[in-house]
């Protein structure tokens, strides 16, 4: 194996990067200049290079930027977002975050900088530092991101479990008396969350400007110890279930077999299912809140 199939080896093992160490393990300066003149390496940030056979990615790009800027850096915005594999963000730039105190240098990507720096708000996933899943968000809200983004990030997070709405309400607090920006736009943001899809959002909004009781999102229901179902909303203190069903998942005989026997099944144990569809919620809402209003007696 000559050096340079010894520098792919390696670059191979560390996510087809590598850097100055790297580099000197293998060979000598000299050899390695010769390698940049006949253009075998590129430089993709400040000291990390890739091969020239590497495609390039967002992914590559975000890692070089965090080896470059190193462990005082964090992925930042969409781009952690991205990162998190939250709320299927499209990528167009990489965004990291460094302190405020920290020098600024060149990068080919963007750099923000930040006072607001805790433990708390950073994470390492798959190698790299990026700020949690909570304070991305909170970022996201004081950047451009759109408000319907912002809501599929948050949606995704919590479904997965790499935030809640109490750690995102009370973060967001606790920022909002530093004068940290987007802190009031999530509030409302989050008025809203709890459900599994934006029609389920769509939903709870509906509920709440009509003034109804906030249903308990995501409830579990068992009959004799077995699990019969889980439905989108239930209204708290009353037997009645609300299933709000878009196109997909719905369409083939076992879809609908199944979703016979799991409404038979919530029958069973004395409630009251309604169910409305993408148009009612988005395009008949009145028939939605009369028949909400017509069942909880409000």
């Amino acid at each position: 194996m000559n050096i340079d199939e010894q520098l792919i080896e390696l670059a191979h093992r560390k996510h087809h990067l590598i850097d100055r160490k790297d580099i000197a393990s293998v060979m000598t300066s000299g050899q390695w200049c010769r390698l940049l003149d006949h253009g075998l390496w590129l430089s993709v940030a400040p000291g990390i290079w890739r091969h020239r056979a590497t495609v390039v990615d967002w992914r590559l790009q975000a890692r070089a930027g965090f080896l470059a800027l190193g462990n005082e850096s964090a992925l930042y915005g969409r781009t952690a977002a991205a990162w998190w594999d939250a709320g299927n963000l499209e990528i167009t730039e990489v965004e990291l975050v460094v302190p405020r105190t920290r020098r600024s240098c060149s990068m080919p990507f963007r750099v923000h900088t930040t006072s607001v720096w805790t433990s708390g708000d950073l994470q390492l996933k798959d190698g790299v530092r990026l700020t949690s899943a909570t304070r991305t968000v909170i970022d996201l809200a004081a950047g451009a991101t759109t408000a319907k983004e912002i809501e599929a990030v948050i949606d995704s997070a919590v479904q997965r479990r790499l935030t809640s709405f109490p750690t995102l309400t009370k973060r967001a607090m606790e920022l909002c008396g530093r004068g940290f920006p987007g802190t009031e736009r999530l509030r409302g943001l989050l008025l809203d969350s709890g459900g599994d899809s934006y029609l389920e959002r769509r939903f709870l909004e509906l509920v709440r400007t009509a003034g109804l009781p906030r249903p308990t999102c995501q409830v579990v229901h068992r009959l004799d110890g077995e699990r019969i179902a889980r439905v989108d909303f239930q209204f708290p203190d009353t037997k009645i279930i609300v299933e709000v069903s878009g196109r997909l998942g719905h369409v083939s005989d076992t879809d609908r077999q199944s979703d016979a026997r799991r409404r038979n099944g919530l029958q069973q144990t004395g409630h009251i299912v309604l169910e409305f569809t993408t148009a009612d919620v988005l395009d008949e809402q009145s028939y939605v809140i009369d028949t909400l209003i017509a069942q909880l007696g409000t």
